[in-house]
């Protein structure tokens, strides 16, 4: 339960913290190049690193919430009861896909521990690690989703639909 509630923190505010620092680097960095007519080595290279981990980290989060991409067009037209088929298929689909990727995440970081970031020098190894933390984090969420559906078929947290007054809307 601990390690729940710590993963869902770190999947709602690290990416905002990352925002931050990458948006305060790439300030700083342009202030510098224009302005004091200094650079600073590595700036852009940290904040695309950063960028990674943000999309990826959101990415998570955004399966755990249900924002991810949906076409609610087609929401609309099915019934109730095919709502809970579609969404089961829905986080069944994320689940595999997930466990395929997480599989090729780790082969990409792996891959990548003798590249370093150019004039950082650390390794991509620290960039692309996250490429299999978060889909093993989607793949989580959405076999928790789908044994959520399987025993609440009718009440799932997945079949409450957004209104206006809902803060994720």
């Amino acid at each position: 339960m601990a390690l729940t509630r710590t993963i869902y923190m770190i999947e709602d505010y690290v990416p905002g913290i990352l925002l931050a620092l990458m948006t305060i680097l790439v300030l700083v960095d342009v202030t510098g190049r224009y302005v004091l007519n200094i650079s600073f080595a590595g700036s852009a290279e940290i904040a695309t690193a950063l960028f990674v981990w943000l999309v990826f980290l959101g990415s998570s989060g955004a399966v755990r919430k249900f924002q991810h991409i949906g076409i609610e067009g087609l929401t609309t037209f099915i019934p109730k009861a095919g709502l809970i088929w579609l969404q089961l298929a829905i986080s069944a689909a994320i689940f595999a896909v997930s466990i395929y990727l997480v599989r090729i995440g780790f082969n990409l970081a792996n891959a990548s521990w003798g590249r370093e970031i150019d004039m950082v020098g650390v390794s991509y190894f620290y960039v692309y690690i996250i490429v299999p933390i978060s889909f093993g984090l989607m793949a989580w969420h959405s076999l928790v989703q789908i044994v959520d559906i399987a025993k609440n078929r009718h009440s799932a947290a997945c079949m409450r639909h957004k209104t206006t007054r809902d803060l994720e809307v």
